[in-house]
């Protein structure tokens, strides 16, 4: 789950709609990265052009075969 500020996407010069295609196609890329690479690989992508402030939290919640494989070895 990425929670982020308008500024990532938002540009003053384009629909919102696109920012948020460019941001799905980011994320999606990244998707296997650890969060702390894919939050510093969309800042980079998608924030040096901006002129907003940008936040972002990312979650990652584990796959429900890890929690099975989790839950049996307790």
């Amino acid at each position: 789950m990425l929670f982020y500020t308008d500024g990532l996407i938002e540009r003053r010069t384009e629909d919102l709609d696109r920012g948020a295609a460019r941001l799905r196609q980011h994320a999606a890329a990244l998707a296997q990265e650890t969060l702390g690479a894919l939050c510093d690989e969309l800042l980079t992508g998608l924030a040096q052009d901006s002129s907003d402030d940008v936040a972002l939290i990312a979650v990652r919640t584990p796959a429900s075969d890890d929690r099975a494989a989790t839950a049996t070895a307790d």
